[in-house]
């Protein structure tokens, strides 16, 4: 009897200690495709589980560098709050909520607070959907863009590939000024602030003024003004032909390596052509609902209130207000908020279920959402020069200053990093899954504080470290 009250009072002080500390001993279930039946637990909503670092062979001691890692970051104002998930053989066994939604604010981030994904968008929501026609036979890698895309025939880029597109190797510049298209004129060319005034055409502020294209955007939406940028701003739905023909008519580059957004907004258009739905219902059909990923979405607002989703600007240069549920990259706002390049939200949670079910080789929880061939072909292939995955992106091994990961990452890691302070990285040889999800571009984004500080790396680092 003194041994079960030892036991009780050992584990309720172990819970409080580490609710105090930030850890969530009751985090929400992922997908254990990769355990054997006989390890596998009936785990519902109501009853998540979150394992010891000693379960999956990781060295707790050594692992608990990781919140001082963060807490420093926090305190030097790198990033209001973040979240960090590990996940070691399908097992989440480091899942913590740090930090609030911004350093003003009294509200703390939470399991389900959600993030402005950024470019993670990239190979959580796009590549996702390009892997999903490749699977199923519907394209192929050397498939031409121009094949599905008419804007592109006719034109030098009428024979960029989708491999191509893929390995960021297509001749196109890194971005394209999207946002400036319902803009007439603007002075200085940097300034872009648009007004709070109900007429929507012109403002003038201080040592710059812009006028608005005539009948290019709107307070209300209506038939042809239904694609909403933010609270009270609606572009005419001409906006999306137009940005189109900007890219038909770029200057094209050599085909060497150039990350570019521009790619990923082109394969966005191909697997929209192909599916014949917009890439977020093709996304929420084939993935996301089915693998009930409550928090991932495009246009978040549609389904959440605002307190869910962290804030990412004070102010922006497009919006004029607090960005908060509307996508933080301006292009792909001006573009409505589903956009190759970025416009995903997400908990961390949901980030890792994706990305485990792509380690586990296209299956999670009993259901197969891609075919192990697919998901070893888009996570094995690398380009020519080495720098980038099949929509990947991978350590540069021997370059420490420019590698996206730390030393200790092997070379098989792939992923990918966003602008808002966000990360995913997934280990094959280890069976690791690493996400980092913040909001550092809170309040204002001119200076990159997280990735001068390595603090994404670091955080790696530590993890593989800490294998035993």
């Amino acid at each position: 009897m003194k041994k079960q009250i030892t036991t009780i009072f050992v584990f309720l002080f172990s819970t409080i200690l580490m609710n105090q500390a930030g850890y969530s001993l009751f985090a929400p279930a992922y997908g254990k495709g990769t355990l054997p039946n006989s390890e596998k637990k009936i785990i519902t909503p109501a009853t998540p589980t979150l394992y010891s670092p000693g379960d999956v062979g990781m060295n707790a001691r050594k692992l608990a560098r990781i919140d001082s890692i963060v807490q420093s970051g926090i305190r030097e104002k790198v990033f209001p709050g973040c979240q960090v998930l590990v996940m070691k053989d399908g097992k989440p066994f480091y899942d913590k909520c740090f930090g609030k939604y911004t350093y003003a604010s009294t509200q703390k981030v939470e399991l389900n607070t959600m993030y402005d994904l950024a470019s993670l968008s990239k190979t959580t929501g796009t590549l996702l959907a390009i892997m999903k026609l490749y699977d199923t036979g519907k394209l192929t890698l050397n498939d031409k863009a121009s094949h599905y895309l008419t804007f592109l025939r006719g034109t030098n880029k009428e024979n960029i590939t989708i491999k191509e597109l893929l390995f960021h190797e297509s001749g196109l510049p890194a971005g394209l000024p999207f946002h400036r298209l319902p803009i007439e004129r603007i002075n200085p060319p940097a300034s872009l602030n648009f007004a709070k005034d109900t007429t929507l055409k012109e403002t003038r502020i201080p040592g710059s003024a812009f006028k608005y294209k005539e009948g290019w955007v709107s307070r209300i939406p209506t038939p042809q003004f239904t694609i909403q940028v933010s609270d009270s701003f609606y572009v005419n739905n001409k906006l999306h032909d137009a940005a189109m023909e900007l890219i038909a008519h770029t200057h094209l580059s050599p085909k060497t390596y150039c990350y570019s957004c521009v790619n990923f907004i082109l394969l966005k258009e191909i697997a929209e052509t192909i599916s014949g739905s917009s890439m977020d219902a093709f996304l929420d059909k084939e993935y996301y609902k089915p693998m009930k990923l409550t928090t991932m979405s495009y246009l978040p607002l549609r389904t959440h209130k605002k307190d869910e989703i962290a804030p990412t600007l004070k102010k922006d240069n497009i919006r004029g207000n607090e960005v908060q549920g509307f996508v933080h990259d301006p292009d792909a706002a001006i573009l409505g908020g589903v956009s190759g390049n970025a416009g995903l939200f997400a908990s961390a949670q949901d980030v890792a279920t994706i990305y485990q079910m792509i380690l586990n080789q296209g299956e999670i929880d009993g259901t197969r959402y891609l075919s192990s061939e697919t998901c070893k072909l888009f996570t094995t292939t690398t380009s020519a020069s080495g720098r980038r995955g099949l929509g990947y992106d991978k350590p540069i091994p021997g370059n420490h200053k420019f590698s996206p990961c730390c030393e200790l990452a092997p070379k098989a890691v792939y992923g990918h990093t966003g602008y808002t302070g966000t990360c995913c990285w997934v280990d094959p040889v280890n069976d690791l899954v690493y996400v980092f999800l913040s909001n550092r571009t809170y309040p204002y984004d001119r200076e990159n504080k997280l990735a001068k500080s390595g603090i994404r790396t670091k955080i790696q680092e530590v993890i593989y470290e800490s294998l035993k």
